[in-house]
């Protein structure tokens, strides 16, 4: 497993195997601090109840006591030579054993993927006497979205012995970075029943039993209307204009949740189609009313989403409002997540993204529900993945600064006591989107790229190199790809997108096509050079420089990674804009060919990066993330398919071969 290559790297030049760390305990909690190191994989670790005799005299000691003023908070101290954790349970001890090891340089990347330090690091006692609680105390995870076909589509929703290591192993990660709950989705596979229904309700009922014992709260997302479903979701209602749609309503509901005890369910509305005001309401309701009857006292929430098209404004008790705030009419008992969608957030531009030129009114609702103490959740992305950004691929650590953002400054409302984070997988370094968002979550940092830092302080001078190449690249993609609005030009569209727009159906913010450009009129292309063009040489000028600046990344992964993060983006941002000044070239008459050929010289670049990539995913199969099969969802590939293919890539060179050479040629759709 790969875990077990990280472990065999770095402890390959650690001291004699008789030095380690002996976690000392009491046997009540020794099942738990034994789970919570099972997956390290590193044989230096070693667990004892307390009373037996510690073999290993020169090993460090770590003491883990349960303290009972509290759940999730810790402290960490010395007594005498030994490093003392005291935490509640389950959750405070199992944050305090992780900050712990990570004291001593362990870190916790990925659920297949942990940093085991080479040789023991020396730590500031500075971070030893105080007490650590969350910052957001009641709900923090991550939404695992299984309508996509990500890792924990596989691990959480098709049974198999791997897949439901791959879910423990998930719950696991959570907890080392200081969450709380996870979430996935529901597929419709399992309507009917049947022996696929009783393999997922084996497969769930292991994996919600290790939750439990892990002290992680687990939540199951539904889709309300059938006729808003466009993914393959299990949905309660196929049509909301039948008689009676409450009885097959409860059915569904025994089918999903009878003997499984899950803690939360989340009613999700689509992204595109409303229904009728009162009829919504009233759903709603009887949703939240039947779902009490099939599993009592289980949690409520609802998703309010960001759609924006004019079919989705409707008139309710004589206000006008987005179809989704109709949420705040039903029963109080049910809290509202606000959603946002990609790596804009509630406070700057939302560049178009569903028709929203801001997040204003998601704002204003969510922050005067902080102000009156009304339950309300912050539900944002760490990756929107169709098009959008891992599977271009590009690499964009700005999500963390706009997830630190948001963090900081509802703050100023209230107390936020919900946040779930939207996660569309794991490679390319999305993973530090998520270790970066859950942590501060518990511990807000000063600055939005502390949360990165820390996790590559273990390895010194080049640790802190590669954070501030990261630091600066978030803060030029800030300026470029929010401020300036150049998302939609670093990112990809498939004919799906394109099938939608000409329907009025937008999610993705616009940009100009190659075929566009050519029916701009002289004064219209000289404003789309200043604008666009022109400052999007300069960003890819800037990371071209950030390029330059990594350092050497052999024998170590996790700096290899982020080195094939930058150069695919930068290369990326280097092959649109030589495309775009291609377009414009040929639209005034001037000679294009040497933007092109730089354009399709990138492109030859991009593979190298993408093919040494492909020999380093995090996965034990990246098969599963990289090939077609078949799927519960709509997509019957993996989410890397495009990215390992760069087919929204080929599909923009053949695009513009088309427009400015004249060729017939093939365009890949880069969908399904």
């Amino acid at each position: 497993m790969r875990s077990l290559f990280w472990v065999v790297l770095a402890v390959s030049a650690c001291s004699p195997p008789e030095v380690g760390i002996d976690l000392v305990t009491s046997p009540a909690l020794s099942p738990l601090v034994r789970e919570s190191v099972r997956f390290i994989g590193d044989p230096r670790l070693a667990v004892h109840d307390t009373g037996e005799p510690l073999a290993r005299p020169r090993s460090i000691s770590i003491t883990v006591e349960e303290r009972s003023d509290c759940t999730e908070c810790y402290r960490l101290e010395r007594r005498g030579s030994q490093l003392v954790v005291k935490g509640g349970l389950p959750l405070g001890v199992q944050y305090g054993l992780a900050h712990a090891l990570e004291l001593h340089g362990y870190r916790f990347p990925h659920p297949w993927k942990t940093f085991v330090p080479a040789a023991y690091l020396p730590f500031d006692d500075r971070q030893l006497g105080r007490d650590f609680a969350p910052e957001v105390d009641q709900k923090r995870g991550l939404h695992l979205h299984t309508l996509h076909p990500t890792e924990a589509l596989h691990d959480f929703w098709v049974p198999s012995a791997k897949n439901l290591e791959g879910a423990k192993r998930t719950i696991d990660f959570v907890v080392k970075n200081r969450g709380n709950l996870v979430s996935w989705y529901a597929l419709d596979d399992v309507t009917a029943g049947g022996p696929t229904l009783e393999a997922w309700r084996a497969h769930t009922s292991e994996l919600l039993a290790y939750a439990k014992s892990r002290g992680v709260s687990t939540s199951l997302t539904l889709q309300l209307f059938g006729k808003s479903n466009l993914q393959q979701a299990f949905d309660l209602i196929d049509d909301d204009g039948a008689a009676d749609p409450l009885p097959e309503l409860e059915r569904r509901l025994h089918l999903l949740f009878d003997g499984l005890a899950f803690d939360f369910a989340s009613l999700s509305f689509g992204e595109f189609f409303k229904a009728d005001p009162a009829t919504f309401v009233r759903m709603v309701d009887a949703s939240h009313d039947a779902l009490q009857r099939v599993r009592p006292g289980i949690g409520v929430t609802a998703v309010v989403h960001v759609g924006n098209s004019e079919t989705l404004r409707v008139e309710y008790q004589g206000v006008r409002q987005l179809y989704y705030f109709l949420v705040r009419h039903a029963n109080p008992a049910i809290t509202p997540w606000v959603h946002t969608v990609f790596y804009y957030n509630l406070y700057e531009d939302a560049g178009g993204a569903y028709l929203h030129d801001d997040f204003a009114e998601h704002r204003a609702f969510l922050e005067e529900r902080l102000r009156t103490a009304q339950p309300v959740g912050s539900y944002p992305e760490s990756a929107y993945w169709v098009g959008w950004d891992v599977s271009v691929p590009t690499y964009l650590p700005l999500y963390v600064k706009s997830r630190h953002l948001e963090l900081v400054r509802l703050r100023e409302a209230g107390r936020l006591r919900q946040f779930l984070v939207f996660s569309s997988g794991w490679e390319w370094g999305y993973w530090q989107n998520d270790v970066a968002a859950l942590r501060m979550a518990y511990t807000l940092p000063e600055r939005w790229d502390d949360a990165l830092a820390e996790q590559f302080a273990p390895l010194g001078a080049q640790g802190r190199q590669v954070s501030e190449v990261i630091r600066r690249l978030g803060e030029l993609e800030h300026d470029a790809l929010i401020g300036r609005r150049l998302g939609p030009y670093l990112a990809g569209r498939d004919e799906i997108l394109e099938t939608g727009k000409r329907r009025g159906i937008v999610s993705q913010p616009g940009r100009l096509s190659f075929a566009d450009v050519q029916r701009l009129s002289a004064e219209e292309r000289a404003a789309f050079v200043r604008s666009v063009v022109e400052p999007f040489e300069a960003f890819a000028g800037a990371l071209t420089e950030l390029e330059h600046e990594l350092p050497d990344s052999a024998g170590q992964p996790l700096v290899a990674e982020v080195v094939d993060g930058v150069a695919v983006t930068a290369a990326r941002a280097r092959f649109s804009s030589a495309a775009y000044r291609a377009a414009v070239q040929h639209a005034a008459g001037e000679p294009f060919e040497p933007s092109l050929a730089a354009a399709e010289a990138e492109l030859t670049a991009a593979e190298t990066i993408v093919a040494r990539r492909r020999r380093a995913l995090w996965d034990p199969d990246p098969n599963e993330l990289l090939r077609d099969h078949q799927l519960p969802t709509v997509y019957d590939y993996g989410y890397l398919r495009e990215a390992d293919t760069l087919c929204f890539w080929r599909r923009e060179r053949a695009q513009l071969r088309a427009v400015v050479t004249g060729e017939t040629i093939f365009i890949p759709a880069c969908v399904l």
